[in-house]
């Protein structure tokens, strides 16, 4: 039993060793861009990976065929919950966290220090818009015509859920306040 469950790790560690370079190299390739989607296919392929390699090649050390089919699935949808998890703490955070990205402009200044009003000359919020808009065009949840934005079906959807899921958290959302009163940002 004990050699089952270290084995059921070594499909973790195996999906792990496939991962690190597997992220690196398709997040690199793409230079950037589609983040969330290259990080969350090669968290797939090395889960798969290293499901595979466990059943192929470690197939002889398994107390049974069924601790070996537990070990082998089990570890790689281990493996997913990691990469989600990875995914969403680490390069999901690097490329679109407001934070990380104020946190980042202000380390790399000199003495780690910026006045606001440098800050947001560096950090526009329509800089910050416009890369969401071509992302959101992009994967076809918004079309955009000129200046004017429409959701797609696909965009509707999404945006009952995002809804659905604020209320029922009870999420305060500061934005929808001045939208719905009518005041525009100064």
């Amino acid at each position: 039993m004990l050699t089952d469950l270290l084995l059921y790790g070594s499909v973790f560690v195996i999906s792990g060793l496939v991962f690190l370079p597997l992220h690196v190299l398709a997040v690199r390739a793409n230079r950037g861009e589609n983040v969330l989607m290259m990080v969350n296919l090669a968290v797939g392929a090395s889960a798969v990976a290293g499901g595979a390699v466990a059943w192929l090649s470690l197939a002889s050390l398994f107390s049974s065929e069924g601790a070996k089919a537990v070990a082998c699935v089990g570890g790689a949808i281990s493996f997913l919950g990691f990469g989600a998890l990875y995914n969403l703490l680490g390069p999901t955070s690097v490329d679109r966290s407001i934070t990380a990205h104020i946190l980042n402009l202000i380390y790399q200044a000199p003495g780690h220090r910026m006045t606001k009003e440098e800050l947001f000359s560096y950090y526009t919020h329509a800089d910050v818009l416009e890369k969401r808009f071509e992302e959101c065009a992009k994967v076809g949840v918004i079309e955009r015509h000129g200046s004017q934005l429409t959701l797609t079906a696909s965009g509707r959807r999404i945006g009952l859920l995002y809804t659905v899921i604020g209320r029922i958290l009870g999420i305060r959302l500061w934005y929808l306040d001045r939208y719905r009163a009518g005041q525009p940002a100064a």
